[in-house]
């Protein structure tokens, strides 16, 4: 690998945009080579705090500036694709932020032009990246949970609403994402339900119910909106033996297991099913200690060592193009007031 920073470009200084220029200029192995925005007022306040990078109001530009060898692409859902593809066909590596894309059929593309280009083509799925995240399918994956039942997610906040995309489409990625990463497997069948108030005339959905079925009989089920009272990121999965909550709001205690469950109660007699009864098992609660890292910054520092590696990422372009076919099938499902879709990944190209 090489060890001379990689220069990156930040296409979009809005909402997302500084966090992500932030971290770029704190990686030791990266280097914040140019930002880039249509709104001179964005641009004016990293300007200021980062006199060293250049500043472009064009894409064209920032893809003609030499120090430019990867961008971060930022812009709004819709245009994610469109700008990515100008990325990778300017001969620049791309991350890109979630979705990958607005349709299948474009991140098929994109991951199509990034092979042939050998350029490394990444999605910002930020959580993915996260300590916790990652220690939760460690504790799943040790079978101290039993067998995996069920796992449901909430994703709730009051604002950021979105003109382009709904609640689905802006906040479910995250929880699709992880539930495949805890699992390590991919839903098969998927049912979705919306609810339209801000923009009920466009039909454009605020909160969402979803639920993804996966081949060996577990289900996770979401619960996206931007119209809550209380910020809330909460994964909770349950298993045979135990249970465990993953708190992303909780600094202190992010990750609690309670050691409970339902059990068969072989000890009382009976005589015919409608008598046999259980018991719930109540033990200790455990909360791990851990050392909060910040996903952005690992994702940053990830990206640079797969661009440098030639070495594929965790959250790839195959990985983006998963997400947005579960979030296609979703949406058939939301259009039909909630009726079970199948999930086809045959689209994805093979390697």
């Amino acid at each position: 690998m090489s060890e001379a920073p990689l220069g990156i470009g930040v296409l979009g200084a809005g909402y997302w945009g500084p966090n992500l220029i932030r971290n770029v200029a704190a990686c030791p192995d990266a280097r914040l080579a140019a930002v880039c925005d249509a709104n001179e007022a964005a641009l004016a306040k990293q300007r200021a705090q980062y006199p060293d990078a250049r500043f472009h109001a064009r894409l064209e530009a920032l893809l003609e500036d030499p120090g430019v060898e990867a961008v971060i692409v930022a812009t709004p859902a819709r245009r994610h694709a469109e700008h990515a593809l100008a990325v990778l066909r300017s001969g620049r590596h791309a991350l890109v932020e979630k979705p990958l894309a607005s349709s299948s059929a474009a991140t098929r593309e994109l991951v199509i032009e990034a092979r042939h280009r050998k350029l490394t083509l990444m999605v910002g799925h930020t959580f993915l990246h996260n300590n916790v995240v990652a220690k939760v399918r460690e504790i799943l994956a040790s079978g101290a949970l039993g067998e995996v039942l069920y796992l449901y997610s909430q994703r709730l906040n009051l604002g950021q609403v979105r003109h382009d995309v709904d609640a689905l489409w802006n906040l479910a990625p995250h929880d699709i994402s992880i539930a495949g990463f805890l699992l390590d497997a991919r839903p098969v069948r998927v049912q979705a339900t919306g609810l339209s108030y801000i923009r009920r005339e466009q039909g454009i959905a605020d909160v969402s119910f979803f639920t993804l079925h996966y081949e060996n009989g577990v289900a996770a089920h979401g619960h996206v909106s931007w119209l809550d009272p209380l910020k809330v990121r909460q994964h909770v999965v349950v298993g045979s033996r135990r249970m465990l909550v993953y708190d992303d709001m909780s600094r202190d205690a992010p990750i609690t297991i309670y050691d409970k469950s339902v059990e068969k109660d072989f000890l009382q007699p009976f005589s015919s099913f409608a008598e046999f009864s259980t018991r719930i098992r109540a033990g200790d609660v455990e909360r791990p200690a851990i050392a909060l890292e910040e996903p952005l910054a690992e994702e940053i520092r990830h990206f640079v060592r797969s661009v440098r590696s030639a070495r594929p990422p965790r959250t790839d372009g195959i990985h983006g193009m998963e997400v947005v076919l579960i979030l296609e099938a979703l949406s058939r499902s939301m259009a039909t007031g909630g009726g079970e879709v199948a999930v086809d990944y045959s689209s994805i190209p093979l390697p």
